[in-house]
């Protein structure tokens, strides 16, 4: 199937691996905090909070995003622990079958950022060859995400994870598809963004 991948690190030619920004580590101590309990992963919640305010006040914006791994972290303990066959977000790659769908999210994460960091941003057209891969709505992520930032309301998080891995979708989903097979950047369409 012909998919699309954005990447600010990857070129035509490379080979996307999964997990090819080694951020398992990141997102794995809170899923060690649920196996505990969720007062355990609460603590860890308000601890990142507290980390990300200590990073923010340096400039260290790139890893100050605590709502991102907390929320990862509980997505991954729910796919372990209730939907063990799903691919884990955390050792994968993300697709998007649908040109439409990648625009959105580029103006979404990037659309607001200075020229220098835009055209950092590249768009791939992969043959995606993995009878595997899942499709899930990303909106419900973004939802979970929302929830643990404003609020850090892990009961809602934990929800929309089952949601997510269960098949559920909103009104107007985003699929995004999840493979964890490396796959062979070919063709960069990045002037398709622009």
């Amino acid at each position: 199937m012909k998919a699309y991948h954005m990447s600010e690190t990857l070129k035509a030619g490379d080979t996307l691996e999964a997990d090819h920004q080694k951020l398992v580590e990141l997102a794995e101590p809170f899923v060690q905090a649920l196996e505990h309990s969720a007062d355990c992963f609460y603590g860890m919640v308000l601890n990142g909070k507290y980390m990300c305010a200590v990073l923010r006040k340096f400039r260290l914006w790139e890893w100050s995003d605590y709502a991102k791994w907390s929320t990862e972290g509980a997505f991954e303990f729910i796919r372990r622990t209730e939907f063990p066959t799903a691919v884990s977000r955390l050792g994968c790659n993300y697709f998007y079958d649908n040109l439409e769908n990648v625009r959105h999210l580029y103006e979404y994460d990037w659309g607001d950022e200075p020229e220098e960091v835009q055209s950092r941003i590249h768009l791939f057209e992969v043959m995606l060859d993995d009878d595997a891969a899942q499709r899930y709505d990303m909106s419900i992520y973004d939802q979970a995400y929302n929830a643990m930032e404003k609020n850090q309301d892990v009961q809602m998080v934990l929800d929309c994870a089952r949601r997510y891995f269960a098949g559920a979708h909103t009104e107007k989903p985003i699929w995004e598809i999840l493979s964890d097979r490396n796959i062979r950047i070919t063709e960069d369409i990045t002037a398709l963004l622009r």
